[in-house]
């Protein structure tokens, strides 16, 4: 599933196949950062609030939320 339907100056598209996450940014959009999630039915869940938190400006951060979730370990890069 591709994610890409709210306005962030950082991301712009989040993908999820299986327990891969593709992270494209605005700053570079021919490049595309994979990571391993920890926990993909917990991650969607948490993915798809703040993209509402982000689309009802509550708050809502996708570049801040992705961050995150990589420094505390729930997303891994692969290399």
């Amino acid at each position: 599933m591709i994610y890409d339907k709210f306005n962030s100056s950082a991301v712009k598209s989040v993908e999820i196949v299986d327990n891969t996450v593709k992270i494209v940014y605005n700053s570079n959009n021919s490049k595309e950062y994979s990571f391993i999630a920890k926990n993909t039915e917990l991650f969607v869940e948490q993915l798809q609030e703040e993209i509402l938190k982000v689309l009802f400006r509550d708050n809502g951060s996708m570049g801040k939320f992705l961050h995150a979730q990589i420094k505390d370990g729930y997303l891994t890069e692969t290399k």
